[in-house]
C-alpha cells in the first residue's frame, strides 16, 4: 500500500501530500527559466481561414503568454482570433471584428500553457494576397 503515516521519516517532516492517487513532494515550487517572444508570418495568404501557429510547449516547462498581437500588413481582415490550440481545439482569449490593414488586434491578459499546446492566431480573410504577422510574449516557469 506505500506510505500511509506523514510521521513516517520518508515524509521529511509532513512535506508530501496525497492527491487522492498518489502522494507527491510537498511544497514544489515554480522557478522562472525565460522569457518567451515569438514571431510568425504568412507572407502569402489565400483567401477564407488562415491561422498560424507557434511551436508547442516542450514537457518540464509552462508557457505563461501575457500578450498576443496579430495584424495584416496587405489588405484588411474581416476577423481576427489570438488563443491556443489544445490538441485539436482551438480556445480563442480575444477577437475582433474586420481590420484596415495595418491595424493591430492586441491582447493582454495571461494563459497557461502547457506540454503541446501552441500560441496561434486565425484570421478570416475575403481575398488572398495578405502578408499576415502574429506575435506573442510572456515567460516560462518550470518545477524546481
Amino acid at each position: 500500500m506505500g506510505i500511509t503515516n506523514p510521521a513516517e521519516q520518508y515524509f521529511k517532516d509532513g512535506g508530501w501530500h496525497w492527491t487522492g492517487s498518489t502522494w507527491i513532494k510537498g511544497g514544489l515550487a515554480f522557478e522562472y527559466a525565460g522569457d518567451i517572444m515569438g514571431r510568425l508570418a504568412n507572407a502569402s495568404s489565400g483567401a477564407g481561414y488562415q491561422n498560424l501557429q507557434g511551436g508547442a510547449v516542450p514537457a518540464g516547462e509552462i508557457w505563461v503568454i501575457t500578450a498576443m498581437e496579430a495584424h495584416s500588413a496587405v489588405l484588411g481582415t474581416s476577423a481576427t482570433y489570438v488563443g491556443v490550440r489544445r490538441g485539436a481545439v482551438d480556445y480563442w482569449a480575444g477577437a475582433c471584428g474586420a481590420l484596415p490593414v495595418d491595424a493591430g488586434f492586441s491582447w493582454a491578459g495571461q494563459i497557461c500553457l502547457v506540454e503541446g499546446d501552441k500560441p496561434q492566431c486565425g484570421w478570416i480573410c475575403a481575398a488572398g494576397g495578405r502578408y499576415l504577422l502574429f506575435h506573442w510574449f510572456g515567460y516560462i516557469m518550470r518545477l524546481t
